[in-house]
């Protein structure tokens, strides 16, 4: 009999790993909206939450590299009310 939730048991994701990768996303958004007066505090919660300096220059490096398809997809009705990725 196949165990119940095998690959969660083998791969558990602690709730702090949720928390940083949540509160990282928070911070690639404020990033890519321009809402630089947030920035610091959610790289602090991050750091809390265990963020290496790595993974939060990464999202700014990316965030310079003008990766934004993935946030910046609201429809724009002035266009055919269609997603658009630039």
């Amino acid at each position: 009999m196949m165990e119940k939730n095998r690959v969660f048991k083998k791969n558990k994701i602690t709730r702090d790993e949720v928390l940083k990768v949540t509160t990282l996303l928070y911070f690639k958004e404020a990033l890519l909206r321009e809402r630089y007066e947030d920035c610091a505090e959610l790289i602090r919660i991050a750091k809390g939450f265990g963020a290496e300096p790595g993974e939060v220059s990464g999202i700014i490096a990316e965030c310079n590299r003008g990766e934004e398809a993935a946030w910046i997809g609201e429809a724009n009705e002035g266009i055919g009310g269609r997603l658009r990725f630039y």
